[in-house]
């Protein structure tokens, strides 16, 4: 009989704690980048990938990633059509050497080299983009 008066307020603070947690959900107001917003799209095959291929996807998002960090570092420019070129030269490295790779995990490791090489790159890119605004 003790434990029903817990049970009771345990179940009243819980229906009307949720109203109030659920403030905090984030809202995305819209889909424009805040920098260059004519960012090309990445490719619908990446949007549509079977969950259990997503790792192919996201080694594809970070070869464009170390490309266009590597573009800005050497043009030492942060134009849009520099820090966010076509995708398709990252489609294209990853159609020629990896695309026929069986092996999940050589898959993941391949990305977090690029995931890497990405970040080494960024440490030269992002004072040339911030120096543009553009980052």
């Amino acid at each position: 009989m003790r434990n029903i008066p817990i049970a009771l307020t345990a179940g009243i603070l819980l229906t009307t704690a949720a109203p109030s947690w659920a403030q905090f959900v984030p809202t995305l107001g819209s889909d424009t980048p805040r920098v260059c917003p004519d960012q090309p799209p990445q490719p619908e095959w990446i949007d549509n990938i079977a969950p259990r291929d997503a790792h192919r996807g996201n080694l594809v998002q970070e070869i464009y990633r170390a490309q266009s960090m590597q573009a800005v570092a050497e043009a030492e420019d942060c134009a849009c059509d520099i820090r966010f070129p076509s995708w398709e030269a990252a489609e294209a490295v990853y159609s020629e050497r990896y695309s026929g790779i069986k092996d999940r995990w050589e898959v993941i490791d391949l990305t977090s080299e690029y995931s890497r090489t990405a970040n080494d790159l960024r440490r030269i890119a992002k004072p040339i983009c911030k120096e543009q605004g553009n980052w």
